[in-house]
Parts: structure tokens; C-alpha cells; sequence
């Protein structure tokens, strides 16, 4: 059967020509388009809600310096016995005469700070009148002794540290080693001192030249 449309529930085969045609031109396929920066500025312009849209960082400011001190300008620094403020040119405090030369002594655990100068020893211990300026802040400690150890400084700027002759129980340390009881050892700058197993002092000394503190 050929020509006319074809009865209802039959299929019609092609013709060979009309099979091999090709298509026409409003048949052709459209080319791709090269993806590029142009298509993507493409799909950008048709979904501008899609682009992520950067958050607005708040603006940084520098920190403030502090202000340079002017040249020639001598800072005070308070006088480590009574704070009164001592000129780097002094060798001592005009207010309570005292030497800029001193030892300081920093405990974590009591919290304690202790500053002693040249003169009589500083005790250490929980003695109220043998060592008054540390027996309330050992008082609860029994590994300190009661007479525990002293702390001399020179005019020139050294320190020392002594057992009593009778020693004491737990023992004073100096940079993990154990002092001789009776025996005047020299501390520096930077050693540790300890008292018995738990209570351990920082020490700073502190010269007689201007400008050491």
C-alpha cells in the first residue's frame, strides 16, 4: 500500500528518500556554545541569586602605640623599700636612703614576694620571731622548717644563702642541689632556691650601678 495516510492501527514505513533526507535547515542542530569566561558571566547574568554574595568584614584599625619617651628624659624607677621614685642617676633612694642593691625573691606556691638589701640577714622560716616577714605565709606549711634558712646581701651586689648550723629537716636547695648546713653558698641572678620539697623562690639581684633596677 502506497500514498494517502495509511488505516487506522497500521504503521507506515518510510520511504528510502524520505528515511535519508537530511534535515532541514530549521531542523539543524544548534552548535554548542564553548564554555569560557563569557558563559559563565552568562550564567552568572541569568541567576544572580545563585552567586555567593561576600560578607562585609568589619574594618581593621591598627593598635595604638604607645608613645615613644622624648630623648633625654630620665624614667624613675620606685625604690624597691619604700617606692618612692629613684632617678636612674642615683645610686640611692633620697627618700628613705636605702641602695638601689637588692635581692628579689618570687614564690608561685604561697604566693609571696620578698625584697631584702644589704644589712641583717633575711630569714627564712615559720618562726614568728626568728623570721618575722615569712611565718604567717609558712604557717601552714610543715615542710618548711622553723628555722629554715637566711639570705644576705653585699653593697656590691652579692647574695648568699645559709643553713643554721643545726641544719635544717627538710633541707635547702639551690638549683636542685642541697646546701651544706653552716655554710654561706653564693647565689646569682636566675637561681632557683628551694625550701624543703614543695616551696621554691625565683631569685633577681639587682647591683649597685644606676639603672639596675
Amino acid at each position: 500500500m502506497s500514498g494517502g495516510a495509511a488505516p487506522a492501527g497500521w504503521w507506515r514505513e518510510p520511504d528510502d528518500e524520505e528515511a535519508e533526507a537530511p534535515a532541514g535547515p530549521a531542523e539543524a542542530a544548534e552548535p554548542a556554545e564553548p564554555a569560557g569566561p563569557d558563559a559563565a558571566g552568562k550564567a552568572d547574568a541569568e541567576a544572580p541569586e545563585a552567586r555567593p554574595r561576600p560578607e562585609s568584614l568589619p574594618e581593621s584599625r591598627p593598635e595604638p602605640r604607645p608613645a615613644p619617651s622624648p630623648a633625654g628624659v630620665e624614667v624613675s624607677a620606685p625604690c624597691w623599700n619604700c617606692r618612692a621614685p629613684v632617678a636612674p642617676r642615683d645610686t640611692r633612694c633620697a627618700s628613705c636612703g636605702r641602695a638601689r642593691t637588692h635581692a628579689l625573691l618570687v614564690c608561685a606556691e604561697p604566693c609571696l614576694e620578698l625584697r631584702h638589701g644589704p644589712g641583717p640577714p633575711l630569714r627564712l622560716g615559720r618562726h614568728p620571731d626568728w623570721a618575722p616577714r615569712t611565718a604567717a605565709a609558712f604557717a601552714g606549711w610543715n615542710k618548711v622548717s622553723r628555722h629554715h634558712a637566711s639570705i644576705t646581701v653585699e653593697p656590691d651586689g652579692t647574695a648568699w644563702v645559709e643553713e643554721p648550723e643545726a641544719g635544717s629537716r627538710n633541707g635547702t636547695y639551690l638549683n636542685g642541689a642541697r646546701i651544706a648546713a653552716g655554710v654561706r653558698t653564693p647565689v646569682r641572678d636566675g637561681d632557683q632556691l628551694r625550701l624543703g620539697l614543695r616551696v621554691s623562690f625565683a631569685v633577681r639581684l639587682y647591683g649597685p650601678e644606676p639603672g639596675t633596677g
